[in-house]
């Protein structure tokens, strides 16, 4: 069976469902909130299947970025169901990946990046030299260097311009440790993973011409778990999207992100959304859990999302397990003022 059989038949489960077809029948950008369990990997990847078999002619593709090397392989499974393999034509993988393969290694030497022709990345090892000799200049304190990782982690995802006052006013000792480890990086050679988006971005920025370059190459650019991107992807989209014509067809939940450690912030998504030439499309069924389930998660959230179980789903099942607390006996939890025990874990 042809690929473009194999997706118009899997897009006739969506119809029955409006938010999935609105998804699917969207023409500009758009933006799926999608709750859990809402069938937006599924919706992701039927869409993209249409849009490469109808919106864009060969050789031009799609680029599709992901969290991380598991969701990848999720994608590239699925799609390989409907008859699309990544190649040429399609891009699948990280924002680290789309950034070293899309446009440091063809373009850092036309962009003007500064890397040697012969550029690597660095090992676990490297970098913690590297970070050891900057923290011997910068603070030397008798202190474990690796200790700042995570705050220089995300302090470099966070704040991208280092042109601003609030690069070097907001954390000066964090700002001096950054600079001079991506120096030691830089005289052996090196990048390291977080050099990737922030490289690419910075290349982007100031090249109108790569923005034209990958638009021509990839007239669409789709996101799955937009809210777990961060910073630098935002700042590409806004970009390449808004700036240089690339489609965007983005899904996410701003209620799932678990790495705000890591400098991701879930309002990215919700500000895009809110976006007035963008189409926001909402899948509010969910087919993972019971309609008991569902009801009880509005509690959770604090705020009613639109979630429905659907018509024929079970009613599903609660426990709540009591923790002992020493300054409290009070027993009862906020849901249990709408379900009273006794009851279970989730359980579909």
């Amino acid at each position: 069976m042809s690929s473009r059989a194999l997706y118009l038949r899997a897009a006739e489960e969506l119809r029955p469902n409006p938010g999935q077809w609105a998804a699917y029948q969207s023409e500009g950008h758009c933006v799926v909130l999608a709750g859990p369990g809402s069938g937006k990997t599924k919706t992701l990847t039927i869409k993209l299947a249409r849009i490469l078999a109808e919106d864009v002619q060969e050789p031009r593709g799609v680029a599709c970025i992901t969290y991380n090397n598991e969701c990848a392989r999720e994608l590239e499974q699925r799609l390989d169901a409907l008859g699309v393999e990544p190649g040429n034509r399609v891009f699948i993988g990280t924002v680290h990946s789309f950034s070293l393969t899309q446009i440091i290694l063809p373009y850092a030497k036309s962009a003007c990046l500064g890397l040697p022709d012969e550029f690597r990345v660095a090992t676990q090892n490297e970098q913690r030299g590297a970070l050891g000799r900057a923290y011997d200049r910068v603070i030397a304190r008798s202190e474990n260097p690796e200790s700042w990782r995570l705050t220089m982690d995300r302090y470099r995802r966070s704040h991208l311009d280092r042109s601003t006052e609030a690069w070097c006013e907001s954390d000066p000792e964090c700002a001096s440790l950054i600079t001079v480890y991506e120096s030691e990086l830089r005289k052996l050679g090196l990048i390291d993973f977080d050099d990737m988006p922030l490289l690419s971005l910075r290349a982007l920025r100031e090249n109108k011409w790569l923005r034209k370059a990958i638009a021509a190459k990839y007239p669409v650019l789709i996101i799955d778990e937009y809210q777990d991107l961060g910073y630098a992807l935002h700042s590409m989209v806004m970009g390449l999207c808004f700036s240089s014509g690339i489609r965007l067809f983005a899904v996410g939940d701003v209620d799932q992100s678990i790495y705000g450690f890591t400098g991701a912030n879930p309002q990215l998504l919700q500000k895009l959304s809110e976006r007035k030439d963008v189409e926001t499309v909402r899948l509010r069924l969910n087919y993972r859990c019971g309609s008991r389930i569902v009801s009880a998660s509005k509690y959770a959230l604090g705020e009613d999302r639109g979630y429905e179980a659907p018509e024929n789903a079970r009613d599903g099942t609660i426990f709540f397990i009591r923790l002992k607390d020493s300054t409290s006996s009070r027993p009862n939890t906020y849901l249990e003022q709408f379900y009273p025990p006794p009851l279970t874990v989730c359980r579909i």
